[in-house]
């Protein structure tokens, strides 16, 4: 069973930020030769997460760099679908910012360079690597700092989905411009690891007042139909992409939330063609023209567009590069010691809900415990009658059954499930509230009728004052029994017609409660009835007001 929610929360809660920046070793900015890929993130022997802080101060704390906005264009997606191919295209973008022609692409028999790639089946990225070098470039006349990021496939048979879905999750909380890379169109798979990209990205992310999405690129790969490509094509297959997704509510909630934002795009690009697929150098002579045009167009954008999207925290301030590697380093400490507690698409729904249905039980219980306590003394009682307090509990346990059908993820019949569970539980605790509600209320009333009994009969004066004092008292000694009548009634030394108009009122007050619990047991005897009953329980006046 996948470990609750609650659990991952208050241990990133209980870390602390500050905490884990000063256990992170402070490294001195090396002096390693720029313009080269290096490994930021990777996994040890026993399979853990583990940050090259020597590799992170030498990018974001370089002296051009620390006191600058940073944007970090990061790429996910499955194995082998071209994600280092296309990042060392926009590296060559990167650094021909000024050139206005084609001439940045190369020559055309130019070998493709920079992260390491090949044609092929077996992964080449390992982990999450950045691009050492930063590109300046200017954004409304202020410097913004460019890196790029690779990481490692999301679906990589050799890697645990733990760790491939964390390598994601964590190249998303690194980076503001995010690039979805996907195979021919979304896939199921493609949204189901999305999923778990953003739960993990998020329950990790808020610690560190970092949104996981700020903004994203869905690019879809060998785009066959129709032939509309580029974002023109692409905008129109994201509106169908939402529809589709509007149909199945609750499904992957988290990534429609995403697709629906106005910092989403999409990008559709043609088959590259056989020549450069089957081609060992990635030269531009092998790409089909079309590809080439469409890669010309989305590197220009990519050049235009990247400065405006800098690295933001909660409160939407750009942070320079020294305060990005501080947040990088926290959240490092906690990736390690983070468990996602599921392995699978299913797990993570199921997690979730199970999750969400204690939310909902919690909040229902801090009801009847806040009802309780308005309810505690004899004039707060005497305020709501148990029938306006059952009404008031089924109306409560209706909006959160609501409310946990609007939240739910998944299919039907463990909506069932988990409903009928939550259903019961709230049955369980109004049932024990009301029945402790109801012997409270009695003898609240049976309270009331022992004034009111000495104010009719007791005697003028400070008589009377005495005899309701003494007969408050003795309501009390009435759950308690006869000798602490007697006592309690001595003690406040109220006068005999006091005492008499007392015992009058509590019969009274008993009266009035004897006939409200008949009512309410003749109610139950009859659900037709209980209904009508409901309807006109809003004129069953309250003993006080």
């Amino acid at each position: 069973m996948a470990a609750p929610q609650t659990e991952i929360v208050s241990k990133i809660i209980g870390i602390g930020i500050c905490d884990m920046v000063n256990e992170v070793e402070k490294m001195p900015t090396p002096s390693l030769e720029l313009g080269q890929p290096v490994q930021l993130v990777g996994l040890d022997e026993n399979g853990s997460l583990y940050l090259d802080t020597e590799a992170l101060n030498s990018c974001l704390e370089q002296e051009e760099v620390k006191d600058t906005p940073i944007c970090l264009i990061s790429i996910v997606g499955e194995q082998r679908q071209g994600k280092s191919f296309l990042l060392n295209f926009l590296l060559r973008r990167l650094k021909n910012l000024a050139v206005t022609d084609n001439s940045w692409l190369g020559q055309e028999d130019e070998p493709l360079t920079g992260f390491e790639w090949h044609p092929g089946n077996k992964s080449i990225t390992k982990g999450i690597w950045i691009w050492n070098q930063p590109f300046l470039v200017l954004d409304e006349n202020e410097k913004v700092a460019l890196f790029l990021i690779d990481t490692e496939g999301s679906m990589a048979i050799e890697r645990s989905k733990d760790n491939g879905v964390k390598l994601s999750a964590f190249s998303m909380l690194l980076s503001s411009y995010q690039i979805l890379n996907l195979s021919h169109n979304l896939k199921d798979p493609d949204l189901e690891y999305m999923e778990m990209f953003l739960y993990i990205a998020k329950s990790v992310g808020h610690q560190f007042k970092l949104k996981p999405v700020q903004h994203l690129d869905l690019l879809v790969r060998d785009w066959f139909c129709p032939p509309t490509y580029g974002f023109q094509g692409g905008q129109v297959y994201l509106h169908d992409i939402i529809q589709t997704l509007e149909g199945q509510p609750n499904r992957y909630s988290r990534s429609l939330e995403i697709f629906k934002s106005t910092n989403t795009s999409c990008y559709l690009m043609p088959f590259p063609g056989k020549a450069l697929v089957m081609g060992t150098e990635g030269t531009i002579a092998d790409m089909d023209d079309d590809f080439r045009g469409f890669l010309k167009d989305y590197g220009n954008h990519i050049a235009r567009s990247a400065g405006m999207h800098v690295q933001r925290n909660q409160n939407n301030e750009p942070l320079t590069g020294i305060e990005l590697a501080d947040k990088i380093k926290a959240l490092s400490e906690l990736m390690k010691q983070y468990h996602t507690g599921f392995s699978s698409p299913t797990e993570m729904i199921y997690t979730f809900n199970q999750n969400n249905n204690k939310m909902f039980q919690m909040k229902f219980k801090k009801f009847i415990q806040k009802q309780d306590e308005i309810s505690r003394s004899m004039l707060g009682s005497l305020r709501v009658s148990p029938n306006s307090m059952t009404k008031r509990l089924k109306e409560k346990q209706e909006k959160l059954l609501q409310q946990f059908r609007d939240s739910f993820q998944g299919d039907e019949p463990h909506q069932t499930e988990f409903l009928t569970c939550l259903d019961s539980y709230q049955k369980c605790e109004a049932k024990d509230f009301l029945e402790d509600y109801r012997r409270r209320f009695k003898s609240s009333a049976i309270k009331a009728g022992v004034a009111i009994g000495v104010g009719a009969v007791g005697l003028a004066g400070g008589a009377v004052g005495a005899g309701i004092a003494a007969a408050l008292l003795a309501g009390e000694a009435i759950v308690l029994g006869t000798g602490a009548t007697f006592a309690i009634g001595t003690v406040a030394g109220a006068s005999t017609f006091g005492l008499i108009g007392g015992g009058v009122g509590a019969g009274v007050g008993s009266c009035m409660w004897d006939s409200k619990d008949n009512d309410n047991k003749n109610d139950n005897d009859d659900e037709t009835e209980e209904e009508q009953e409901e309807e006109n329980v809003s004129d069953e006046k309250s003993l006080i007001n």
